[in-house]
């Protein structure tokens, strides 16, 4: 496959306990790509766009939700029944 120079090569998400390894094992399988190849370490919150101290913080207060790989952002439209910021609110 042809790549263009400073394109990403490979994505790993782990915890946080596993950077480690996951440096060492990149760092070993850099060595089958012809060139140079760099290790980033991303201070995002998995592939989310939000750093992860705003992570946190979003999470905590209700405006973001867990959906998979990505998170839902709970706008501030609708009745409020159905949000779900309004229900963390009741409780």
């Amino acid at each position: 496959a042809r790549v263009d120079i400073g394109q990403v090569l490979l994505s790993v998400r782990s915890k946080d306990a596993n950077g480690a390894h996951v440096i060492e094992a990149i760092r070993r399988g850099k060595f089958k790509f012809a060139g140079r190849q760099k290790i980033l370490k991303s201070l995002k919150w998995g592939f989310t766009k939000y750093p992860r101290e705003e992570y946190v913080r979003l999470r905590k207060s209700g405006e973001l939700s867990a959906d998979g790989n990505i998170v839902k952002v709970h706008n501030r439209r609708g009745p409020l029944e159905a949000s779900a910021l309004y229900q963390a609110g009741e409780e």
